[in-house]
This record gives structure tokens, C-alpha cells and sequence, in this order.
């Protein structure tokens, strides 16, 4: 068995630590990972774990005010990032080797020691809602808040906008933010990844002065997993003052991180829309010049998932576009791809995989995450084996299996009007009645 190209350390207090020291170059990368993402949030609290977020840049006990948060990592040349998804937070710190320590020193201040001053909130409250209507301005970002909410619910967190709404942001206070804080970041909910240039005894040192001495729950806080029920096909068509329509059309797969079918749908996702001379965005741009732009792809979480089609149509070639989607879809389940096809999706797919490798940021991003999602980090060469192993019969029963009007959301947001909605209403009833037949 070939020896992990990593060392993985517990820490007594339950922080994970995943090292990997890479002489030839010259920073070091500090990743780390908390289970604080809005999966762990009340309906009446939507947008309190992205707005913790931010106010750990605005002041610690130490770093006093956002300008000093900001000058500690940037006047040694230092990059900086953080961002929030469904299902945790990542903050990030990548130095010159020689500032390793000051990467360790920066992330534990701003992750324990920021003071959530009031007067900071109320500043931060006008900057958040800022970016909520910045975010509904942009037609590419609103549509997936709007069918993730027609998908799952806004009763349900991955229904609900990252951002939260107006209303819940106006209401976020101290409190709420020190009480959410003190029950999610510690080191037991945290992993930290660190790759480069920086010996592994040194990153043991820096992790155990910085994270280890911190107490902790042992004990990992859960939220309620993600059932999906429907009554019947969810369509959704709105009217909107843009010159384009923005299109989405996926599917519930139940495909979480460490699910079985994950590896026959993503070669699948890539059969549909990946690279110029894939199947939907060669037909779409190239052949019908009804697109600038289509992609298709899965979401996956931690106890369910989605694979969707996405891309942007004017009012006159809506339909085009849809019955362009569905044919492929249909091709899909009816008949196999050829071994020639599937032997192209899985060099790209392992092409994409070696260049996402190839710098220590990548590859920090990439272990920290793998660990806090799926406790478990696979090699090159072991997600080279699970691609092998899928075969033309495999895409063909992952599509027959999850490509189905049981668990359809189709939304279309822009100038449309009645004529489409019955239009677009026919071509999905005839494409589900086919469905019907082709999945029995």
C-alpha cells in the first residue's frame, strides 16, 4: 500500500491537524474548516454563521480594529480569505515560509479572541445587507437562491439564503453572535490543514501553542439531515425586468460526499457540459448559438446532494434551449455512451484533479476539506481508481436512477410570459411522461 503523501494528527483537546511539508517551495498555507455553516442555523437566525463570518475580521483582543486585523497578515506579504458554505466556514492564511508562524498566530486570534464589539455589528448589519442586494441585482447569483428555497423549502436551511434576509440580519446582535461562536469554534469542531514549505515537527509545535491549549467540546454538534418528499415535479416560472432568462433544471439525487454514486454522476455532469466539445455546450453555443454560457454539475452536502443544468436563453430561444436539455437527458437514459466518450470525461475529470494539485493553497484547500466533509482524504491514485472503475453501463443506471420527475426542479427567471409558461409546461410534461416509460 503506498504511504499517504500526508501526516494526520489528533490533538488531546479533538482538533484535526493535516500536515504536509513541500521543500521546493517557498510559502506555507494554513487552512482551516469549522462545522459553523448555515446547516447549523435556526430560520429565525438565517445568516448568522455568514455574519460571524465577517466579524471576525473586524477586531480582537489584540488586533483592536479591522485596519490592524487587515495589516497584521498583509504588511508581511501574507494572503488572506475566509468563506462560508451550507455546511461549514473556511479561513485561510498563506505566507513566505518565514511567516509561518505568524499564519498560526493570526487565525487563532481572529477564531478566539475577536471581541464583537456592538458598534461593529451595527456596521457590519449595513455592509451584509449591501451584499444581499448586490447578490439579488446579479441574475446568475439569485437564481440558485431562488430554486435552492423551490427545491428544499425555506423551512429548510439549504432552502434558505447563505446571507439570511433582511429581517433576520437587522436582528443579529452580540449575544446571538457570541452565544453561536462559543458553541461552535473550538478546536474539537475544527480541522486545520497546513502545506508547504514548513518542517512537520514545526507545524506540530505551531498547531499545539495555538489550537491545543484551547479547550474543547469533545463532542461534535449535528443538525437534522436533509429528506427530500415530493409531491410532484416543481416548476417555477418568474417574471422578472431582465433581458435574458436565467435557467435551472435539476434534480434531487441524494448524493452526499461519501455516497457510492458520486464518482458515475460527476462523470456523468461532464458527458453533458464539460469543455467545448461536451455534449450540451457544444449543441447550446456552438451548433445553435442560443447561449453564451452553460454548465452543469453536482451539489453535494452531508446527507444529500443535487445535479443540475444551468445557463442563460433569451425569451425566443427558451424553448430551443429546453428541448436541446431534455433531449440529452433522455439520450442519456436511453442509450449508453460509447467507451470512446466515457475514456475522454475520465482524462479530463483526472487531468482537472492533477492541476487542482499543483500549488500548496490547492492542495491545503483540498485535504482540509475532504477531512472535515468526509473524514477521510483520498489520494490521486485512489480517485484515479474509483474513476477506472466506472463503466457505460454505471452512467446509464445513475441516470435512469436520479433523472427522474420525482425529483425534478425546473426555474426560469427573466422577461417570460404566458405563452412560455404554457410552452415550457408542454415540453416538460411530454419529457416526464417519457420519463416514466425509460426509468420502469
Amino acid at each position: 500500500m503506498n504511504k499517504k503523501p500526508y501526516t494526520k494528527i489528533n490533538l488531546p483537546n479533538g482538533l484535526t491537524l493535516v500536515a504536509k511539508f513541500i521543500p521546493w517551495v517557498q510559502s506555507v498555507s494554513v487552512y482551516i474548516v469549522v462545522h459553523a455553516g448555515p446547516r447549523y442555523e435556526t430560520k429565525q437566525a438565517s445568516g448568522l454563521a455568514h455574519f460571524l463570518e465577517h466579524m471576525l475580521f473586524e477586531g480582537t483582543k489584540k488586533l483592536t480594529s479591522s485596519k490592524e486585523v487587515a495589516e497584521y497578515i498583509e504588511k508581511i506579504g501574507g494572503i488572506r480569505s475566509a468563506f462560508t458554505e451550507k455546511d461549514y466556514v473556511l479561513y485561510s492564511a498563506k505566507v513566505p515560509k518565514k511567516y509561518a508562524r505568524e499564519a498560526f498566530d493570526y487565525l487563532a486570534e481572529i477564531l478566539f479572541n475577536s471581541t464583537l464589539q456592538k458598534e461593529a455589528v451595527e456596521k457590519e448589519k449595513r455592509i451584509v445587507l449591501q451584499e444581499l442586494k448586490l447578490s439579488k441585482d446579479n441574475p446568475e447569483v439569485d437564481i440558485w437562491e431562488s430554486w435552492m428555497e423551490c427545491v428544499f423549502g425555506k423551512d429548510h436551511p439549504l432552502g434558505r439564503s447563505t446571507l439570511g434576509d433582511t429581517s433576520t440580519i437587522k436582528t443579529i446582535t452580540r449575544e446571538k453572535l457570541k452565544t453561536y461562536r462559543d458553541n461552535l469554534y473550538v478546536p474539537s469542531n475544527m480541522v486545520i490543514a497546513v502545506i508547504g514549505n514548513l518542517q512537520i515537527t514545526q507545524i506540530k509545535n505551531y498547531a499545539m501553542k495555538y489550537f491545543g491549549k484551547i479547550h474543547s467540546k469533545i463532542t461534535r454538534p449535528y443538525f437534522n439531515k436533509s429528506f427530500f418528499r415530493p409531491k410532484k415535479t416543481c416548476i417555477k416560472l418568474i417574471k422578472s425586468d431582465r433581458l435574458q432568462n436565467q435557467l435551472i433544471l435539476g434534480f434531487v439525487t441524494g448524493i452526499s460526499y461519501k455516497h457510492k454514486d458520486r464518482f458515475p454522476m460527476k462523470l456523468l455532469s461532464d458527458v453533458i457540459c464539460s469543455g467545448i466539445n461536451s455534449r450540451l455546450f457544444h449543441k447550446l453555443v456552438y451548433e445553435l448559438a442560443i447561449a453564451y454560457a452553460v454548465g452543469a454539475g453536482n451539489l453535494f452536502f452531508s446527507d444529500t446532494g443535487l445535479f443540475y443544468i444551468s445557463g442563460g436563453f433569451s425569451s425566443e430561444h427558451i424553448d430551443e434551449a429546453l428541448r436541446a436539455i431534455l433531449a440529452e437527458l433522455s439520450n442519456l437514459i436511453e442509450e449508453r455512451i460509447s467507451l470512446k466518450e466515457l475514456e475522454e470525461v475520465k482524462q479530463k475529470n483526472k487531468a482537472a484533479l492533477v492541476f487542482s494539485q499543483e500549488t500548496p493553497d490547492a492542495i491545503a484547500y483540498s485535504y482540509v476539506v475532504q477531512e472535515a466533509t468526509e473524514k477521510k482524504i483520498m489520494t490521486i491514485d485512489e480517485v484515479f481508481s474509483e474513476i477506472n472503475k466506472v463503466s457505460v453501463n454505471d452512467i446509464q443506471n445513475v441516470a435512469r436512477r436520479y433523472l427522474t420527475n420525482k425529483n425534478a426542479c425546473l426555474m426560469i427567471k427573466g422577461p417570460l410570459d404566458n405563452v412560455s409558461w404554457n410552452s415550457t409546461q408542454r415540453l416538460l410534461n411530454k419529457y416526464f411522461l417519457r420519463l416514466r416509460v425509460l426509468t420502469l
